[in-house]
């Protein structure tokens, strides 16, 4: 897998080598400076601000500082050029400096003023491109607009190269090894399972997205799900008076063509803005899987009743998803005041197409593997249909004095309507003679509707700001699941295997935080409180199979953090954190998804929440050098786990199953190499450990050491040309309670031209250049089972761009609005 960092900073020894040189190449630099100050927006000092030093020519990042205790700071070691300079203070605002000439020696400038978040900055004539991540003190921020390498590629590949995130061969999602994370689209929570998450980060475009946020500690303004904290997609705007927009479209091959377009367009004067944006995507993505199990029999006495000897079982199955999705947002804010604002948006989507599935298992003895006994072909076909539907009313208060009120009302619809058609045929070894066939087809509908009221206030209190809110969440969960066996050619419901499950929730929650700047130290501290009443009812036609689960509890999840400014160069950032994960709406349902009768994914209405403390240090040296220590320990673990049953049947069931201790150590840095050569590295180590009790008799405990590599780089070219190049890699590690998995990884190339006057885009690439993005992985963790397991998606494809922005290019945009909705969207579960 080395063999896929071919940039001498991709290899163990040429990284230090590399990043020592860079370093070694600033220190022997003449010491010539540039200095200056920051004062806040009411004329105070902008103490311990962030400064950062950018080309004016290519808005390349050159040098970082922060500023001492009077708002001073000094850029060292600085080349001649033409440069402008950015300075953030958390909680006061931003400044932006006009472009100046530096010509060497030692060079004062005047006082960058900063402005408060709620007000207009001065227009500059030069517009910062963005450092491809960015490490703050509260986040990590993935910039993917004006990516090479991300155009035409979805937002679950655009996962795969984000810092410390990993996704396993079932499209789960882990960060920093811990694997309840919650998904939001500009602040709202997306209800959906792994699945059916996959299907619709797979329908998300990276033309769609400006940037994707990883908060791991978020305060206690967020509600308090997901121990892994939060990946938010920011979707793109626009900047000031007028109109504008842009089109694009994209062609992808891999094994076979497919497609896609987006519009948006924005308008604003001084009395409303209004917005909207639509894209869709259409082709057949090819999974392929192989998994080989020995599983020992639960009988293997032949003269006893139910006989069920040991066997091999080799799987191959090829999978096809006609993954035809249409995504739009339409929006208006109006504002009645300088003070007042309110807003309307609604956003959806709808996925349509089938899910097929082609079984070929081979079936042996394990006394004789190699000699095949019977062979198992089964195919799945599930159409399915998903509609999404979200409304959200606004209103936002925000004063000169500091005070601020935002509300927000919301009403979610998700609609999802599946059924399959699963014949099961056995043949003999030569596959000339049927033996047997088991027919199945179900039905498996799910309504889940959400509403939602929220309203946070903040205002400035002695020499810091308070916030205080509340939210009350309401979900009314419908799944049915109709399953038929076919005789005859005529559907028979089975009353044992079919049922309704109906879920309702309740979840009313308040929190007060506070944050204050005192010299060298910033202090945030905060306390959440959230109280749950949930009701399950299992309905069966087999009255015997009826259950009624419920519960409600109170908990309480404190937050701080606390910042120290050491010196000019060194500042440190400590956060601590509790936090819960509910178990996902679908998971509580014990349906059956099937790759053929013999394997099968199923629920538990009886998990319960998992609860995790979070504790993070982080370093960050001339403001982009960061470095970040992190432990967490979780109880009540629910995760996936594989079981077996009689008859050569193997499962995954979702169960609360450990504890688990996670330690992680995560280093990243961009390397501005050359005015023409940027370079970004990210390194994340994780060290986990958990105790595992899956069932009597079923019990495991293990360690494991994993790595997780990002390094990218962007070369620009004369007369509008860029290239870049990036890779990914992940060490061997464990998935859940499933795999022990191999390294893996990929390398992709892409090529940029500007075109029509820099209003077009045409860009170029090439996924999985190295065909290594595959997955390989072993289970010993089953009592009676051993499973080995390979696969691959398609990762290998070539993809062209086009995009042409049209109208002003200055509109200021819609206003990015967290909604309410964020923390239940993360939990609806339903897909293949």
């Amino acid at each position: 897998m080395k063999s896929i960092f071919f940039l001498p900073l991709f290899t163990r020894r040429s990284i230090s080598v590399g990043v020592l040189a860079l370093f070694l190449t600033v220190s022997v630099a003449s010491a010539q400076k540039i200095s200056g100050s920051a004062i806040q927006a009411d004329g105070t000092f902008a103490a311990f601000a962030t400064v950062l030093l950018y080309h004016a020519a290519d808005t390349v990042l050159a040098k970082g500082a922060i500023t001492d205790d009077a708002g001073k700071f000094e850029l060292e070691n600085v080349l001649t050029g033409r440069y402008f300079l950015n300075v953030n203070l958390v909680g006061a605002g931003k400044g932006v400096s006009p472009a100046f000439d530096y010509n060497g020696g030692d060079q004062v400038l005047g006082t960058v003023k900063l402005e408060e978040a709620s007000k207009e900055l001065a227009q500059v004539t030069v517009v910062a491109r963005k450092p491809i991540v960015e490490v703050k003190a509260d986040k990590t921020i993935l910039n993917v607009e004006g990516n090479i390498n991300s155009q035409g590629q979805n937002a679950l590949e655009l996962l795969r190269k984000a810092p410390g995130v990993t996704v396993d061969n079932n499209d789960n999602i882990t960060l920093k090894g811990k694997n309840a994370v919650r998904f939001q689209i500009d602040g709202r929570d997306v209800p959906m399972d792994s699945k059916d998450l996959a299907g619709l980060l797979k329908g998300m475009r990276a033309e769609d997205i400006a940037a994707i946020e990883m908060v791991t500690n978020p305060s206690a303004r967020y509600d308090a799900s997901g121990n892994a904290g939060i990946i938010n997609f920011k979707t793109k705007k626009n900047k000031n008076l007028g109109t504008n927009g842009s089109i694009g479209g994209e062609a992808v091959y891999g094994e076979s063509l497919k497609g896609g377009g987006n519009l948006s367009f924005n308008h604003r004067n001084q009395k409303f803005n209004v917005f909207g944006t639509y894209s869709n995507h259409f082709g057949d993505w090819h999974n392929e899987m192989s998994l080989l199990r020995d599983q020992q029999g639960s009988q293997t006495d032949p003269n006893l009743p139910n006989y069920d000897p040991s066997r091999r079982y080799n799987q191959v199955s090829n999978m096809k998803d006609n993954n035809n999705n249409h995504n739009f947002k339409f929006g208006t804010d109006f504002f009645l005041h300088s003070k007042h604002t309110l807003g309307f948006m609604v956003d959806g989507r709808h996925a349509h197409g089938p899910w097929e599935n082609q079984a070929h298992t081979e079936i042996s003895s394990l006394e004789t593997p190699d000699v095949v006994e019977t062979v198992l072909v089964a195919s799945n076909r599930q159409p399915q249909n998903r509609d999404n539907l979200n409304f959200n009313l606004n209103y936002r208060f925000a004063d000169t004095s500091g005070h601020e009120l935002t509300v927000d009302a919301n009403r979610g619809t998700y609609r999802y309507r599946a059924d399959s058609y699963q014949p099961n045929r056995y043949y003999s070894a030569s596959e000339q003679e049927l033996l047997s066939e088991n027919i199945y087809r179900n039905n498996t509908p799910t309504d889940i509707d959400i509403t939602i009221l929220k309203a946070d206030w903040e205002q400035k209190l002695w020499k810091g700001k308070l916030g205080i809110g509340f939210k009350m969440n309401n979900v009314e969960t419908d799944n049915t699941f109709d399953f038929f066996k076919v005789l005859g050619g005529i559907p028979q419901i089975d009353t044992g295997r079919s049922n309704q499950f109906v879920y309702h929730e309740m979840v009313n929650a308040g929190y007060l935080n506070y944050n204050f700047q005192l010299k060298k130290w910033g202090v945030q501290a905060g306390l959440r409180a959230e109280h749950t009443d949930w009701k399950g009812e299992l309905t069966s036609l087999n009255p015997e199979k009826n259950e009624m689960p419920s519960d409600q509890y109170l908990s309480w999840f404190p937050s701080a953090a606390v910042t120290y400014t050491l010196d000019k160069k060194n500042q440190f950032n400590l956060t601590y954190s509790r936090r819960i994960d509910r178990p996902s709406y679908r998971d509580l349902n014990p349906f059956e998804d099937r790759l053929d009768e013999l394997t099968f994914k199923k629920g538990n209405p009886f998990l319960r929440p998992q609860f995790t403390h979070s504790l993070e240090l982080t370093h960050t040296f001339m403001g982009f050098l960061n470095s970040t220590l992190g432990y967490s320990h979780t109880n009540d673990v629910f995760s996936e786990y594989i079981d077996t049953a009689a008859n050569g049947v193997s499962f995954l069931r979702q169960g609360n199953i450990a504890q688990q201790d996670n330690y992680s150590l995560n280093i990243s840095c961009p390397i501005p190499i050359a005015k023409w050569w940027q370079g970004f590295f990210s390194v994340t180590g994780v060290i986990s450990s958990f105790d595992a009790n899956f069932r009597e008799g079923f019990a495991y405990s293990e360690s494991f050491k994993t790595l997780n590599l990002f390094s990218e780089h962007t070369f620009r070219l004369p007369k509008g040309w860029s290239f870049q190049v990036s890779g990914w890699y992940n060490s061997p590690s464990i998935w859940q309670a499933l795999f022990r998995s191999e390294a893996m990884g990929a390398m992709d190339l892409g090529v940029r031209k500007q075109v029509f006057g820099d209003k077009g885009t045409i860009s170029l690439n090439v996924g999985d250049v190295l065909g290594t993005a595959g997955w390989r992985s072993v289970n010993d963790f089953t009592p009676g089972l051993f499973m080995k397991g390979r696969g691959n998606w398609e990762s290998q494809t070539v993809k062209l761009n086009f995009n042409y922005r049209f109208g002003n290019k200055n509109v200021k945009g819609s206003r990015q609005r967290k909604t309410g909705t964020e923390d239940v969207n993360s939990r609806i579960k339903s897909g293949n």
